[in-house]
């Protein structure tokens, strides 16, 4: 965002973006928090009232209609103080580190990816994209009982710590002309679901040549474009079902805070940097090069 602006939104003057935070009450209002209460912010500004919500969908509330999170159209955490409403704030367990919380976020994300694909012991699963949502899927499929989790890529800059944890059984290059040749021979026929976490036309293709007739490809990652192609006929002829996936519910976010605090995942393992707030900039700049092996930085004031 620091290079392409305020998310979604059209707004003049200062901003601050930050919408993967966590902090320490310093005035609580008339909340039930107290000062000194460590919190978690779920980014999301949902309604609360609108269909999607009273269904319990938040993540697809009418009012957010997708884009409407802290940080994005309205100024986030990377400040000295937020000032949020307490519906949004979740209160951390002493077994939830501050570093451990900056990654619920990308952690809610890749569960509720999870929970949408209706992933069955025993699954073959291939992640495209190597980032941090891309790891944490692969994390978590094979602790929901995928027999074989790949992953497609197409360098190996942020593969140190995917190599490290151990959860992915190999690594497919993306821009290999016998992808799919491959990817087939190795899971006798294709994956059952495939998660695209990039979001681009390439990479939707290489789901599309990974899953096995009657697959699935789960579609979470954001195209800076607002249309990619994908082979319509391929995915019509063997019946591949594409489904989106954004955010989290509710549940799912108090869910994903249980998660760390229950030891079930250790988010901090995917955490290559934490640096102090003045170092912001310096760590955009490593995110977005190209040859910088950073995964994940946090922020820690």
């Amino acid at each position: 965002m620091w290079k392409s602006g305020k998310g979604w939104a059209d707004q003049d003057g200062d901003f601050w973006m930050g919408h993967e935070f966590c902090g320490v009450v310093t005035n609580p209002g008339d909340s039930n928090f107290k000062k000194g209460d460590r919190v978690v912010f779920w980014a999301n500004m949902y309604c609360g009232e609108c269909d999607m919500c009273r269904a319990g969908q938040e993540q697809l509330c009418r009012e957010v209609n997708g884009t409407n999170y802290i940080g994005f159209v309205c100024n986030g955490a990377y400040a000295e103080y937020y000032v949020g409403k307490a519906s949004n704030a979740y209160l951390l367990p002493d077994t939830v580190s501050d570093v451990a919380a900056g990654l619920i976020a990308p952690l809610m994300v890749a569960y509720h990816a999870i929970h949408q694909s209706g992933l069955k012991l025993h699954d073959k699963v291939l992640v495209v994209g190597s980032g941090i949502i891309g790891q944490l899927i692969g994390g978590l499929a094979k602790k929901a009982g995928a027999s074989y989790v790949a992953m497609s890529k197409v360098n190996d800059r942020k593969l140190s710590v995917a190599r490290k944890i151990g959860d992915f059984d190999a690594y497919f290059d993306g821009n290999d002309p016998d992808r799919e040749k491959n990817m087939k021979d190795a899971t006798d026929g294709g994956f059952d679901i495939a998660f695209e976490v990039v979001g681009a036309g390439e990479t939707l293709d290489t789901c599309i040549d990974g899953v096995r007739p009657g697959g699935k490809i789960v579609m979470i990652g954001n195209s800076m474009e607002p249309k990619v192609e994908f082979d319509m006929n391929r995915t019509v002829l063997r019946e591949i079902s594409v489904i989106g996936s954004v955010s989290c519910t509710r549940v799912e976010f108090e869910e994903t805070i249980d998660l760390i605090a229950n030891g079930m995942i250790d988010p901090e393992k995917y955490v290559t940097d934490v640096l102090p707030l003045d170092q912001l900039q310096h760590a955009f700049e490593r995110l977005t090069s190209k040859t910088d092996p950073v995964l994940k930085i946090v922020i820690k004031p």
